[in-house]
């Protein structure tokens, strides 16, 4: 699948399979979008810091 398709696909199905009677489901799609990238970013962070204190692993 190309890549770009596939970025745009994921959050989206993401936003489409939350649990409807979850107190944190936000169904604004421009919040979710936003809480998404932040989520995104910090998991990114996360890899990117354990890679670097463990960089043989």
């Amino acid at each position: 699948m190309n890549r770009k398709i596939k970025l745009v696909i994921n959050p989206f199905w993401y936003y489409l399979n939350q649990h409807l009677c979850d107190p944190q489901s936000v169904w604004n799609m421009s919040l979710f979008w936003h809480l998404y990238k932040i989520k995104l970013l910090n998991k990114c962070w996360n890899k990117e810091c354990s890679q670097q204190s463990h960089p043989y692993l």
